[in-house]
């Protein structure tokens, strides 16, 4: 498991590229879905609300709008864990340089290695935690920009005319709700990949930490002996 892991952290270049390459295909759809708006609203009010086709333009990009947010911090996300991988592969190296001193220094010589610290285990934790809150964030943005061009693809004049109750009431009603709670929801998974860099961070500075008070320690007990023995 641990070998798996380490191997994944060593791709942190494909994710930065693939989170990039998502927030570039979400600014040209942006642009496109802008251009569908601006027609649909250049429209007299009389003719965009009352006929089909212009309601079919409406669904189109206010559907695109609930889901394209999500879609750009699933980009975002992934450029985040890619960071948060290379911050992992910094930790790991400067623990296995670590080792590599003491194991080629003299026994007498070697200091004790302090096991890993708990900060690791947190990193990766809020790291997955982090990409499946914005995953799970995207999934029902898919869902609700269904439901949310079901209802824009009936005419404004035909709306207002529904009664309380009516299905289409209910679903433009679960639209508006779901689409409060899910900009907060793609802030809390951010923020934990920010705390996922700030326990990768603090695994850096524990092991800087190490090595700056245990190399003068190895070396005065190289300098003991040969000291000794120049007397």
């Amino acid at each position: 498991m641990e070998q798996m892991l380490q191997k994944m952290m060593k791709r942190f270049p494909l994710f930065i590229a693939m989170g990039f390459m998502m927030v570039i295909v979400a600014l040209f759809i942006g642009r496109i879905n802008a251009g569908n708006a601006a027609d649909y609203f250049s429209q007299p009010k009389g003719v965009r609300e009352t006929q089909a086709q212009w309601a079919e333009v409406r669904a189109g990009f206010e559907s695109t709008v609930v889901w394209l947010p999500y879609f750009k911090f699933l980009g975002v996300a992934m450029i985040l864990a890619g960071i948060t991988m290379a911050v992992g592969v910094i930790a790991s190296k400067l623990q296995d340089l670590g080792k590599g001193l003491m194991a080629n220094v003299p026994e007498t010589a070697r200091v004790t290695i302090p096991p890993r610290p708990g900060t690791v285990m947190f990193m990766r934790m809020f790291m997955m935690l982090g990409m499946l809150i914005i995953i799970v964030g995207f999934i029902v943005a898919l869902g609700t920009a269904a439901n949310a061009s079901e209802v824009y693809s009936v005419p404004v004049a035909d709306l207002d005319q529904l009664p309380t109750g009516d299905p289409l009431l209910e679903k433009l009603a679960s639209v508006h709700a779901t689409e409060t709670w899910l900009e907060a929801l793609k802030f809390v998974g951010v923020a934990f990949f920010f705390l996922a860099i700030i326990n990768g961070l603090s695994t850096i500075i524990f092991a800087l930490r190490y090595q700056k008070k245990a190399i003068p320690q190895v070396i005065n007990r190289i300098r003991q002996p040969l000291a000794v023995a120049g007397d």
